[in-house]
């Protein structure tokens, strides 16, 4: 059986940086407060009109170029996004086209926040399986343009930013994937969603009552969440390290993915992990949802942070409620 390795990464994020003090007239809130709060001070928002598919070309580009391919020797998409570029098709069909591949299938994931690690397994297995020997698995997002910029919005706003990462999932000699876990429970996830539009409501996907509500805003109960997800963070990356037998010395880098900064440091200490190798995306870009990982990777990469055979350990929670961990060979 085939093996997959990670070949290539890249990453991008847009040049608007939006900081806390930017935000505070309109959200009504000191920016101290907002930067408390979220835990971070800088986020990046695309140019409207934008959709998460041109923010992952950028990235796709950098990360073909870094695999030492061209976009014709892809022959599958796997795109990871909860901000899709329209309804429908997906996300993956406008990077196909916008990146001139051939005419290979292009796949949507939505596992939300820890999308990246859904469609990491996705292409592993396609690889593992001889379907496929070149996978580029995207994970990118615009939360800008659905946020909530009145001060009812000032809770929530503040943690979210744009952006994409890519990388290169290939047949190798030996794996460099060496083992993905994932776990998902719907219990509670009214404390993290976005109900509408929503094609359970009947006869339209949305109302002016459900509109004027703020209905189509994210609705996140943060502190439940974080109680959860401080918990499922520390036990999937413990589960990981038992299953492949890998201590947490061993690791150059453990990448903490979730939306508050300060939860993912407590889980990485409470699942034993060298604090001066752990790397939250949340803390210099907020939270970028399934872009979080892959531009956390390719940001190693390029700073020589990791090298060639450094063992990396991905770990994410999100809304669904969704988390997993990967562990990777770089």
């Amino acid at each position: 059986m085939p093996a997959s390795a990670v070949l290539g990464c890249g990453r991008h994020l847009p040049a608007l940086t939006v900081t806390s003090d930017d935000l505070a007239a309109r959200l009504g809130e000191p920016a101290a407060v907002i930067e408390r709060r979220a835990g971070f001070a800088r986020r990046a928002y695309a140019e409207p009109g934008l959709g998460p598919s041109d923010l992952a070309r950028l990235a796709a580009e950098a990360a073909l170029a870094d695999a030492g391919i061209a976009a014709a020797d892809v022959d599958l998409i796997v795109f990871a996004t909860m901000t899709p570029d329209i309804a429908f098709p997906g996300s993956g069909c406008f990077l196909q086209d916008k990146l001139g591949c051939r005419t290979v299938g292009a796949i949507d994931v939505r596992a939300q926040c820890a999308g990246f690690l859904f469609a990491l397994a996705t292409a592993d297995r396609f690889v593992r399986a001889g379907a496929a020997t070149r996978v580029l698995v995207a994970g990118a997002e615009i939360y800008s343009s659905a946020l909530d910029f009145s001060p009812g919005g000032a809770a929530v706003t503040p943690i979210f930013g744009d952006g994409a990462g890519v990388v290169i999932v290939g047949a190798a000699p030996s794996p460099g994937v060496r083992a993905v876990v994932l776990h998902s429970d719907a219990t509670g996830m009214e404390r993290f969603w976005c109900e509408f539009p929503a094609s359970r409501h009947y006869p339209t996907r949305m109302n002016r009552e459900a509109l004027a509500a703020g209905r189509h805003f994210y609705v996140l109960d943060a502190e439940a969440v974080h109680a959860q997800a401080e918990a499922a963070l520390a036990d999937v990356t413990r589960e990981l390290l038992e299953r492949t037998g890998v201590a947490a010395d061993s690791l150059a880098v453990s990448v903490v993915h979730y939306f508050g900064p300060r939860v993912a440091r407590r889980a990485a200490e409470r699942a034993g992990l060298p604090a001066d190798r752990v790397v939250v995306p949340s803390e210099s870009m907020g939270h970028v949802g399934a872009a979080g990982i892959p531009i956390a990777l390719a940001d190693a990469r390029a700073s020589g942070r990791v090298g060639r055979g450094d063992l990396v350990c991905c770990a994410a929670f999100g809304a669904g409620m969704s988390w997993g961990a990967a562990l990777l060979e770089l």
